[in-house]
């Protein structure tokens, strides 16, 4: 009888935490959270300067990122 309560206490055990081990705490990017960032970065004019063929017009962006930099680095923010 002993065993058999031992037995039923450890199934009951395992059965109860089985849900959470199949739970997921990885939760990606909606496609909607995508689409906004993607249009918020072509607002704001980073993705005009990166593609294959505009290496000339990095300029401007490298120029804008080196600003934000020193901007951030001013404001007591660390370097990465």
């Amino acid at each position: 009888m002993k065993n058999t309560l031992i037995g039923g206490l450890v199934l009951s055990a395992l059965l109860a935490t089985a849900p959470a081990f199949a739970q997921s705490t990885f939760e990606g990017k909606s496609r909607a959270e995508v689409k906004a960032e993607l249009a918020s970065a072509r607002r704001a004019g980073d993705l005009d300067a990166i593609n294959s063929l505009s290496y000339p017009q990095l300029r401007p962006y490298q120029e804008r990122h080196a600003q934000m930099h020193a901007a951030d680095m001013r404001d007591g923010g660390s370097a990465r």
